[in-house]
């Protein structure tokens, strides 16, 4: 089953039953994010945007039209966005992919600068490191500072690397909703977990001992069964319905450079540099000493906390992909009040509604947590209550429910709420929600 990949691979493709979709609808008239108060984007207007490729128009247009969502969006996708408004003053006529290609040189340099404080406080730790694991380390940075300075460089192939990007690929489909699409990637996703299998011990992506993987990588009987598998899915993907899929395209294209020990041009990816330094590390018989190379690699930017890492990791990707990242941070999910994987229930009395990118933070952080850092939460949850009370007094949970058989949206739904964030809520400072306007 394609599963979409947030931090982990958690949430169903097949969406929230037991009500949270009825529930999601009221986006279309206006719900703040129960975290941050924000106005939550109704997915369909995403949905719409993409399927017509609205994010092709010239830049001017654009920007006029998403200007209206600028409320939705979080602050570092509004920076982004205000800077690609800027872009449009002087250039109408140009593409969102052109005016973040515009934006990039000035973007990278910051960039640079905000990570190198980072890597020099890494590398200032390595000097402590036993012999072998430095010399580890020292083949991890020299293919990072390639990436960093978009230098080409040869990379090991990776086939669990190679089907958990083909994931996020197909996570992303969801927002078009597209049944015929995700079926298709559904097929290209079991078709891969087929061919690529059982990858020979110590052939997993770089960062232990890089030079010795490539090695064994060419030998003669790994590199051709490596080029058979990407061959055969090749053969598959190119009378698939989504042969013209640039994401999927480009992924081949790097994958086979990997596969046959040709340079490519990576970016960097923070995420992919935390978890290879983890393996580095992980050797470490002094946990503490470990645990600050884990802390000081945390600090590096990421694109959802500085604006510059936001236009890097974006400005060689398509206008769809591009115009949908700015918006999809307040775009409306069903958030799970006590996440499943502690023990929440899939029903609507367990569900809130907020952003994609709070609920992507929040994943399996408790309630009570949650608002002991972010004490906002308690009046942000009463500006939802009040909306909701409002929504069900103008008949919208009515109208959202219609041909729903089985499923009704009431005011009991508001009710219970208020009573499971009360429960949840912090021990010694409950959040006890004004519901008077609902019985007025």
């Amino acid at each position: 089953m394609l599963k979409p990949v947030l931090d982990r691979d958690t949430v169903s493709f097949s969406g929230v039953s037991n009500g949270g979709d009825i529930l999601k609808k009221l986006s279309a008239y206006g719900v703040p994010d129960m975290y941050t108060g924000l106005m939550l984007l109704d997915p369909k207007i995403i949905e719409r945007m993409q399927n017509s490729n609205f994010f092709r128009e010239p830049l001017g247009k654009v920007v006029r039209v998403m200007s209206n969502y600028e409320n939705t969006m979080m602050p570092i996708n509004r920076e982004a966005f205000n800077s690609v408004k800027a872009v449009a003053k002087k250039h109408p006529d140009i593409t969102l992919s052109e005016a973040f290609k515009k934006l990039y040189p000035q973007h990278k340099q910051k960039l640079l600068r905000a990570q190198q404080t980072v890597f020099e406080e890494i590398i200032r730790l390595a000097c402590d490191l036993p012999k072998d694991l430095y010399e580890e380390f020292s083949e991890l940075m020299n293919i990072t500072n390639k990436r960093l300075l978009n230098d080409p460089v040869v990379l090991p192939f990776s086939e669990r690397e190679f089907l958990y990007k083909l994931r996020r690929i197909g996570a992303e489909m969801l927002i078009r909703n597209n049944p015929h699409e995700l079926h298709a990637m559904q097929r290209l996703i079991s078709v891969a977990n087929k061919i690529f299998h059982n990858e020979p011990k110590g052939s997993r992506a770089y960062g232990r001992k890089i030079k010795k993987k490539l090695e064994m990588q060419m030998q003669p009987e790994i590199l051709k069964r490596n080029s058979t598998n990407l061959a055969e899915f090749k053969k598959i993907f190119e009378i698939s319905p989504l042969r013209n899929n640039e994401d999927i395209i480009k992924l081949l294209d790097i994958t086979s450079a990997k596969v046959h020990g040709f340079p490519s041009y990576a970016n960097f990816e923070r995420k992919s540099f935390i978890h290879e330094l983890k393996k580095i590390t992980r050797k470490l018989k002094n946990r503490k000493f470990a645990q600050e190379f884990t802390e000081a690699s945390w600090r590096l930017p990421t694109s959802k906390d500085n604006v510059s890492a936001f236009i890097v990791k974006f400005s060689d990707q398509s206008n769809n992909k591009i115009g949908s990242n700015l918006l999809l941070s307040g775009m409306c999910s069903i958030d799970h009040l006590i996440a499943k994987k502690n023990g929440g229930p899939s029903k609507l009395l367990n569900y809130g509604l907020s952003g994609q990118e709070i609920n992507r933070q929040k994943t399996n952080i408790y309630f009570d947590e949650w608002v002991r850092k972010h004490p906002e939460t308690r009046k942000n949850c009463q500006k939802y209550v009040d909306r909701m009370i409002e929504l069900y007094k103008q008949g919208f949970f009515e109208k959202v429910s219609k041909k729903q058989k089985n499923k009704r949206l009431d005011k009991s739904y508001i009710e219970n709420f208020a009573k499971t964030i009360y429960e949840i809520s912090p021990v010694e400072n409950r959040i006890k929600l004004d519901l008077s306007k609902l019985y007025e």
